[in-house]
Formats: structure tokens, sequence, C-alpha cells
């Protein structure tokens, strides 16, 4: 009786391995080579996860002890991004690749002094404060994404 339920069993699988199969060739190309991830990527996710974190807890008076902590990461992740130059870098013109991430290392600092008057704000306790240089840090973030992040592929 055993040995027929272990035969019925190995059947089933292997009837069912071909559909699975299948369903992976049916996948488009771009999932199988995802976005290929760099340091600098990397250090990006951590900043951003912190990033959404405090934004939705920054006006809150009483959570300022985490929102410290994660401007501590924020400005940990941005200062260890100085580090490296953008992948979009090697897709500019040879004689202005240096002139190029020059251009980020220079928004980088701007945003780690913003990141300073943010904690500054947030020691003080004013989140009305801290909201406004929030709003500064994300307008800054979208423009330098046009500039040095590499645009998305449309479909």
């Amino acid at each position: 009786m055993k040995n027929r339920l272990t035969i019925a069993a190995t059947c089933l699988a292997l009837a069912c391995t071909p559909l699975t199969r299948a369903e992976d060739a049916k996948k488009p190309a771009a999932a199988k080579g995802e976005e290929k991830h760099t340091e600098l990527g990397d250090r990006m996710e951590k900043l951003n996860g912190a990033w959404r974190r405090l934004k939705r807890q920054a006006a809150d008076a009483t959570k300022n002890e985490g929102s410290l902590a994660l401007v501590a990461t924020i400005k940990k992740e941005a200062e260890a991004a100085l580090a490296y130059k953008p992948e979009f870098t090697a897709e500019q013109p040879a004689a202005n690749q240096a002139k190029f991430a020059e251009a980020y290392k220079t928004e980088m600092q701007k945003m780690i002094e913003l990141v300073g008057k943010l904690e500054a704000a947030f020691k003080a306790g004013k989140n009305d404060e801290a909201a406004k240089v929030i709003a500064e840090l994300d307008a800054q973030q979208k423009s330098s994404h046009k500039e040095f992040r590499k645009p998305k592929p449309k479909q």
C-alpha cells in the first residue's frame, strides 16, 4: 500500500513538472534580467526605506527619538554614497563624465547639509521646521534623480 502511494505521488509530481516549466517560459525576459544591484543602489535603498518611515512620523513630536535614529541612518548612507558614482555616469560622453560625477557629489553634499538641518530641527523639537526641511529634501531628491538616475526604459 505504501509503495502505491509513493509511486502515485511521484507520477503526479513528474506530470506537473512540465507545467511549472511552461509557466517559467511565459515570464518576460525583463523579469529574469532584473535591474542589477550596485553598491550605490543598495545604499540608496537603505536610505529610501529610512526616508519613507521618517516622512510618515515626522509630524509626531512624541516620535522624535525614533526620527533622530532614522535621520542618522539617512546621513550615514548619504555619506557612504559619496564614495560611489552613479551608474548613469558611464553613459555620459567621455568628456563630461568627470563633471557629471562631480555634480553628483555636490548634490549629495547639499543633501547631507539639509539632513543636518533636519537633525537640528528634531533635536530642538521643532517638527514644523523639520516638515519644511523634508519638503526641501523631497524637491532636491526629485531634481537630482532626474539628473543623475538612469531613466527607466519605457515599456
